[in-house]
Parts: C-alpha cells; structure tokens; sequence
C-alpha cells in the first residue's frame, strides 16, 4: 500500500510535496473519507484514511476546514461541501480567530475574506463578542474556555431581563464564573429604560441588579425567587454608554441566600449596587 502525507494549512489549501492540490474532486475526496488517525506511526498527522491502496495521513496547521466563501447564508469549504451558518455555532480565539462547528475536525475557521463579510454583524461585548444582525444575537464563546459559562436567552423564556421570547425585553447574556460564584455581563440599555435626561430609570435599576443576583443563582443550579431587594444609587446611570454589571453569592443559611450586585459606567465608576435576599423553593436543589 502506497503512503502519503498531507498537509492543510491554516488557509485551508491541502499541500503535498509543496504542491497546493487543486483539484475539487480529490480535495471533497480527501475531505469525505478523513478521520482521526488512531493508527501508531505518524503522531503529527492527526488525520488519516485509507482508499483504495493508498494511506494518507493528514497534518493541520489549525484545523482540517477553513471556510472560504459565505454566500447567502452558507459556508462554503468546497464548491460541493458546506454548512448553514449558525451564530450559535460561532467560536474565538485568544488569538483572534473566528470558528464555526464543523462536521470534520469539529470546528471549521473562518477565512479572513469571511470574516470581513461578517464583520459589519460581530460586535465587542466586555472582553468577547456579539454577533448581531436582524435577526439573531447571540454572544459568542470562546473556543477554549476556563472556568465560565455562559448563560444565553432562553427561546421559550418570556422574562424581561433574559428571555428570548420576549420581543420587548433585554434578552441579556451572562457569564457565571463557578470558583467564585459569580456573574457577569455587559448591556448598552435601550431607550425604553429611560427615566428622564438620559438616566436610566431607577427601577430599571432595580432589575439589572435583580436580574443579575438570579443569574447566579442560575449559574449554581438554585431556583429562589426574590424575598426581598435593596438598592443604592450612588450617581446616575447614563444610557449611551455600555455597562458593566457584576453580581455574587455572599452567604447561604438554609434556604436563605444573600447576594450582592453593582453596575459600573464605561468609566469603571460604581453609579448602583444592590443587595437582595433570596429564598430557595421548598422541594427544589
């Protein structure tokens, strides 16, 4: 049997003894028939199949796919083989990459010429991002997580702070952090959050705070709804700038639990904080 090696560049072309194969046919081929090499020889090749009497095995650069065209809502690796985009299926990296799930390899990364087609949609939320467009909005994760996770809007949630299905409501994502139980997030609030000259109203306050401190109770898998809320507004909150909202557990007695929230401007500036005791449902974690 005849052995070959492969190599797929983070551009996506496939080289062979420093030839770029263009042939669509062979490359959909290659594509179709790869496989996580489990065979002992070659560990830098991660892929491998076997055709006929021939051996390939694969090594990557980044990832076996790179998608290179997007037309009409599609994907494209090859003429033949792609994929539907999904903005739930978007990743990054810390190096700056943008990744879409793929059937092969898992992930696919995203060409630099679709990137910028979908550059007008991706959009900076605290130190990740958003993609938004008329349609969908969804904060993307990132590809190689720590210790967050993430907690989206929910499709059959018509709650005002973070339910999808809610046409008029914030639809808000947050990032719970399970060391130290806590959230974070960040929201730019809409005009209907308004009080008058351009602060936030104070009981839109009130429901950031109390929005986040449930969240945490989320991330820990606890349903308690609130007892009682406190809030202290220490200057106004401004409308057109992004926030930063944080909240967390302080102490837990039975099914009692206190928890702290506080809303930052873009200047890093505490303008609110809250606290809020929560009482967990009997016969629930």
């Amino acid at each position: 049997m005849n052995i070959y090696h492969y190599h797929i560049t983070s551009h996506g072309d496939i080289i062979h003894e420093n030839n770029t194969i263009i042939d669509e046919s062979l490359i959909e081929m290659i594509y179709k028939n790869m496989e996580i090499n489990r065979t002992d020889r070659f560990p830098d090749a991660k892929y491998h199949f076997k055709f006929k009497d021939e051996e390939v095995f694969l090594s990557v650069e980044d990832t076996p796919i790179v998608y290179k065209r997007l037309i009409d809502g599609v994907l494209y690796m090859t003429t033949n083989l792609s994929a539907n985009l999904n903005p739930n299926d978007l990743r990054f990296s810390t190096e700056g990459y943008v990744y879409h799930k793929s059937k092969i390899g898992e992930w696919g990364r995203l060409s630099t010429h679709v990137i910028m087609q979908l550059s007008t949609y991706i959009h900076e939320w605290g130190r990740y991002y958003m993609y938004k467009d008329e349609i969908h909005e969804r904060v993307i994760e990132p590809l190689s997580k720590k210790d967050e996770v993430f907690i989206h809007p929910k499709d059959d949630n018509h709650c005002f702070g973070c339910g999808k299905a809610n046409e008029s409501g914030l639809r808000m994502t947050f990032v719970f952090n399970p060391k130290t139980n806590s959230i974070e997030t960040w929201i730019k609030p809409p005009n209907v959050m308004m009080g008058s000259l351009n602060i936030m109203h104070g009981g839109m306050i009130a429901l950031l705070c109390d929005e986040a401190m449930g969240k945490v109770l989320t991330g820990l898998g606890i349903k308690a709804p609130t007892g009682n809320l406190s809030v202290r507004y220490h200057r106004p909150t401004y409308l057109d700038q992004v926030l930063y909202i944080c909240a967390s557990l302080v102490s837990e007695q039975g099914r009692k639990l206190q928890l702290k929230s506080e809303i930052y401007n873009e200047d890093n500036i505490l303008t609110a904080s809250g606290s809020g005791l929560f009482i967990r449902l009997k016969n629930h974690p």
